[in-house]
């Protein structure tokens, strides 16, 4: 019996084409602002807990669904989930359940907000997800100034350090949307506020991992980098100015980077003496700390004393990671966690993608910068870093699946 054609109407038109194109980065725009809009919120909102973040990422998963019906779930990922896990598991022989939601709730979260802005960043178009999470950051944290006053003031209760992490990720995006651009001058100019801003904060370990992640991308990717400065030394020149104008233009904010400036000095010295110093106060306080948690973990070193241990004892997290993982989580916990570090590095060492460089040498200077503020904060469910590890990862992927994908295509077919 002969085979009936179905007619299938006439083929789209390139303008047709065109369209349902600008529809769908529209689309991916709305979604990747809305994804950064909310995790931004959550840095100074009170009342939009983490468990309120993991419910809206998950809306916004679905959406992504919509679109496009999968996600990604790289190593990295497991190695996050296997620490979900063990967390889960570590409830078993925790003291505090109550308190240990402190921590589980949150790691659930994390884990959304990795498969949220994973799947962004591989299946949607580049520049638009790159925008819009942009667009959402920017447009929180206008909201955040609009309430707070900072940086012409400093808020009642001003908490730096989470502040100083909300700019520092859209530092990250800001720097990596000037590789996917033909313009640098916009992202270039965003980053040079998000970088002043950072310093206005005081925080001493998130300038200071900003300082080790510039200067580890320098030499890691000097080739690079010279390259780049060289080609954009005129526009440096003329934003440097500029900004050197507005600031002096603003006694408020001039003040504020003084003092942003005069504490990462006390932070160096701090370093250097590796004790108390006037303007801080905290060095003892951290060593005993470090001290408490180093041998409460040698006393279970595999498996830990359970979810928020740490804090159940003494009332207050070690304000380090490390420590406060190998205390409640043993070395299965702290290996996990920083096992996806050690995963992102082997990626970076691994591209071969001469067009990718860039982004390598800015994922590279986040990764150092990072792994330094984890030392000295705790970010095991901090979902910026959560941000941090999905776009930078699924951004290496993009070149080795499109190779695949190239490789596929030009394969003869099969009898």
């Amino acid at each position: 019996m002969p085979h009936t054609l179905v007619n299938q109407g006439p083929p789209p038109s390139a303008a047709q084409l065109r369209v349902n194109r600008l529809l769908t980065q529209v689309a991916s725009f709305l979604v990747a602002a809305g994804s950064g809009f909310v995790v931004t919120v959550n840095a100074y909102v009170e009342s939009f807990s983490l468990a309120n973040l993991g419910a809206v990422i998950l809306v916004l998963l679905v959406l992504h669904l919509l679109m496009y019906p999968r996600f990604v779930f790289p190593r990295e990922f497991v190695l996050y989930a296997g620490l979900v896990g063990y967390f889960t598991i570590e409830l078993a022989w925790t003291d505090d359940v109550g308190l240990a939601m402190n921590t589980l709730v949150p790691a659930i979260t994390f884990l959304l907000v990795l498969i949220q802005f994973a799947a962004l960043a591989t299946y949607h178009d580049v520049r638009a997800m790159l925008a819009g999470t942009l667009g959402g950051f920017l447009v929180g944290m206008a909201l955040y100034t609009r309430i707070s006053g900072f940086p012409f003031v400093y808020p009642a209760g001003f908490s730096y350090n989470a502040i100083a992490g909300m700019y520092l990720i859209g530092l990250f995006v800001a720097a990596l949307s000037t590789r996917y651009t033909r313009s640098k001058a916009p992202g270039l100019v965003v980053a040079a506020v998000f970088w002043l801003l950072i310093v206005a904060t005081t925080s001493i370990k998130t300038n200071l991992g900003i300082a080790l992640g510039i200067m580890a991308a320098g030499l890691m990717y000097s080739r690079h980098v010279g390259k780049v400065f060289g080609r954009t030394a005129v526009l440096l020149v003329a934003l440097a100015s500029v900004v050197a104008l507005a600031l002096t233009a603003n006694d408020a904010l001039m003040k504020r980077l003084q003092e942003g400036s005069d504490r990462i000095a006390i932070g160096i010295e701090v370093l250097e003496s590796r004790d108390d110093v006037e303007g801080y106060a905290a060095f003892d306080s951290r060593a005993r700390w470090l001290s408490e948690g180093l041998s409460g973990w040698a006393r279970n070193p595999l498996f830990g004393h359970g979810v928020e241990a740490f804090r159940a004892r003494f009332g207050s997290t070690s304000h380090s990671t490390p420590v406060d993982l190998l205390y409640n989580s043993g070395i299965i916990g702290a290996g996990l966690f920083y096992g996806m570090f050690l995963s992102l590095g082997w990626r970076l060492f691994q591209s071969r993608d001469r067009s990718s460089s860039g982004v390598r040498a800015i994922v590279f200077g986040g990764l150092v910068c990072y792994l330094s503020v984890t030392l000295s904060g705790t970010m095991h469910y901090n979902p910026f870093l959560a941000v941090f590890i999905a776009i930078s990862t699924a951004l290496l992927s993009r070149p080795r699946l499109r190779s695949i994908r190239d490789r596929v295509a030009t394969q003869p077919a099969q009898p």
